[in-house]
């Protein structure tokens, strides 16, 4: 529990009201691996898996294929999508923990 305030004529009491379980690391990008000598582009992000943040990897195309751009474009805005949810849920929880007045 939170230590009680020192101030004279206040009585609260401070606690960790931001102590959410999880860690959230946001963040993603493009990367080129090479295999085999052929350039393979693969679109990174960060995602839960077994209660851990890991790094994964997803195959986008050959960086000569003009397909590549939109399954690019398309793992971006699903990648922010779900970011963007999940950033909304953990605030929303955060201030539910907020003590009413």
């Amino acid at each position: 529990m939170g230590a009680p305030c020192r101030q004279p004529g206040i009585k609260a009491t401070l606690n960790k009201v931001n102590a959410i379980q999880g860690r959230m690391q946001v963040g993603c990008g493009l990367t080129t691996k090479e295999i085999r000598g052929r350039p393979y582009l693969y679109f990174w992000h960060y995602e839960e898996r077994g209660g851990r943040r890991v790094q994964v990897f997803q195959y986008i195309g050959s960086p000569r294929s003009p397909s590549a751009r939109g399954r690019l474009e398309s793992a971006v805005s699903a990648y922010y999508e779900r970011v963007t949810v999940e950033l909304r849920d953990r605030r929303l929880a955060l201030l539910a923990r907020i003590p009413p007045p």
